[in-house]
């Protein structure tokens, strides 16, 4: 059975390139129906913090990345202490000033079978003889890495190509404790859009920032799913889709390029798919954020008028906060109007008039609207362009967006009456 690990040190935050290893390991397990290990690396006892294993979990859950087993590598102390000893006792380690080394082999060479870069060849002359043990008592990552990936029986060592000069030391481990090499699969890097290894500097933050910035899980699984790996030309991937196409063969030599442009219309491809109802759970902590709409005001709303307000507006967002910002619309708030509403007394004439057919409506539909619209400026010899910016900046804020009379009867009719009566007088509402 394929048995994979994902395994960060909690120094820190889980950021984006541990996460698309976390998720590639997560995928060829589900894909081969094998076992998905979380372990917590945690022998650095100076920076290692329950608060990052914290944070890690709960990225690691958000991204809908769940695990079949788990464990702290600081509760396998004990195994790690015999197998220390018997390489002690067999002299392929020795003490030294406290410390135990292990014997690297002062001729040949190691060489790392990798099923994504090919061969690898080390000379063992260069790899000098390396601690397992420090003088603390504590094990290094070298030595309980191999020991806790062959006790539990790792099929498959899928992680960045940062650890691939480690491997040749563990091999050497492996042979020495007698245990069978797992296949290791090195993942190139992840790049910034200047070509150079990927951090803050590009503005690329903790998997959980993203989720305050209002990308949905499914959305960055989806990108990190595209850093790497491929299928065809395709982009869009369900989760169901990406765990079935799944394959190591399909993951590219070549380092990825982080694009935010992409992971910004991947998202609003998320959006677009997501169930409008589940879509209003998803903004209703977004919307309170922006700090306009009280608890009580959400409560109040009809739910099926929300249900509509995001299938209708959800278009032209690209992130949970987009739509936020322009759900507002149905509140009875004062709008951040995109510009300036300049009315030429035609204008105002027309929006007058608008306003009492409006009022007189008993039925406020986008049909009703749109009837009342035409008939009322056909009345005044006007036409709808003269009025149709004038009307959306008013109700919306906004100078762009769905079908006027559709976004009318979406906002209803007492508040649109409001926001007209508002720009008549210079008011915001």
């Amino acid at each position: 059975m394929i048995r994979v690990r994902f395994a960060p040190s909690p120094t820190g935050y889980l950021h984006v390139g541990g996460a698309r290893t976390a998720l590639f390991n997560w995928l060829f397990a589900r894909h081969n129906e094998g076992v998905f290990v979380l372990r917590i690396e945690d022998t650095d006892r100076e920076r290692s913090t329950d608060a990052s294993i914290a944070q890690i979990i709960e990225a690691m859950r958000w991204l809908g990345l769940d695990w079949d087993e788990y464990y702290r590598q600081t509760d396998r102390t004990a195994i790690h202490q015999q197998a220390a000893e018997s390489l002690l006792e067999g002299s392929r380690a020795y003490e030294k000033d406290g410390a135990w080394w292990f014997r690297v082999p002062t001729d040949g060479e190691t060489v790392v079978h990798d099923d994504l870069l090919g061969d690898v060849a080390y000379q063992n002359s260069q790899l000098k003889d390396f601690v397992i043990r420090r003088s603390d008592g504590s094990f290094v990552y070298n030595f309980v890495v191999v020991v806790d990936d062959a006790d539990m029986g790792i099929t498959h060592v899928i992680r960045g190509d940062d650890h691939l000069n480690n491997t040749p030391k563990q091999i050497l481990l492996y042979n020495a404790l007698g245990r069978s090499l797992p296949h290791f699969v090195h993942l190139p890097m992840i790049l910034g859009p200047d070509r150079t290894r990927l951090s803050k500097r590009h503005g690329v933050t903790s998997v959980l920032e993203y989720r305050q910035r209002g990308f949905l899980p499914d959305a960055l699984v989806n990108f990190l799913a595209r850093l790497g790996w491929s299928h065809g030309d395709q982009e869009f991937f369900t989760r169901d889709e990406l765990i079935e196409l799944f394959s190591l063969g399909h993951i590219g030599k070549s380092a990825a390029v982080f694009d935010d442009e992409k992971l910004h219309w991947l998202n609003q491809q998320h959006m677009k798919a997501v169930d409008p109802t589940r879509l209003v759970d998803l903004v209703a902590p977004f919307v309170r954020a922006e700090g306009k709409i009280t608890d009580e005001m959400w409560d109040k709303i009809d739910r099926d008028q929300l249900v509509r307000a995001v299938e209708i507006l959800r278009h032209r967002c690209k992130t949970l906060v987009d739509l936020a910002r322009v759900v507002e619309i149905v509140f009875p708030v004062p709008l951040d109007r995109e510009e300036e509403i300049e009315l030429t007394d035609r204008q105002r004439e027309l929006i007058a008039a608008l306003i009492d057919v409006f009022s007189a409506l008993s039925d406020f539909t986008s049909a009703t609207v749109e009837r009342a619209m035409r008939d009322t400026l056909a009345a005044h010899g006007a036409k709808l362009k003269e009025v149709g910016h004038a009307c959306r900046m008013a109700v919306t804020g906004r100078k762009v967006g769905p079908g006027l009379f559709e976004t009318i009867a979406l906002v209803g009719q007492d508040i649109t009456i409001a926001r007209l009566r508002a720009v008549l007088t210079g008011g915001n509402r």
